[in-house]
């Protein structure tokens, strides 16, 4: 593999690293840069996940269905009432029931 570099930057690396070390100097470099961005992708992966596996047990509450009552007609006020009693677990009001 060939590597161009800008020439301010080979200047730089050539003043500061001895000539039978710049291989290693760059292999070092690039082997850090590579293994960081793997940690970041793998931490913003188990975030991710852990996102959703929190999101995933609040929308089974929501999914599960009462089959007597899915086919009446739709209660605004029911609905809003039962959504801010699910969601007071989380300190969170959706709606307000007008009065």
């Amino acid at each position: 593999m060939t590597l161009r570099l800008p020439e301010d930057l080979a200047q730089r690396l050539a003043a500061c690293t001895p000539s039978r070390k710049r291989n290693q100097f760059v292999v070092e470099l690039v082997r850090r840069e590579l293994d960081r961005e793997g940690r970041e992708l793998e931490e913003a992966a188990l975030r991710l996940s852990a996102l959703e596996s929190v999101h995933t047990a609040e929308d089974g509450e929501w999914l599960s269905l009462d089959e007597n009552e899915a086919w009446g007609e739709f209660d605004e006020e029911r609905f809003l009432n039962d959504l801010n009693a699910a969601s007071a677990k989380t300190g969170k009001i959706i709606g307000s029931v007008a009065a």
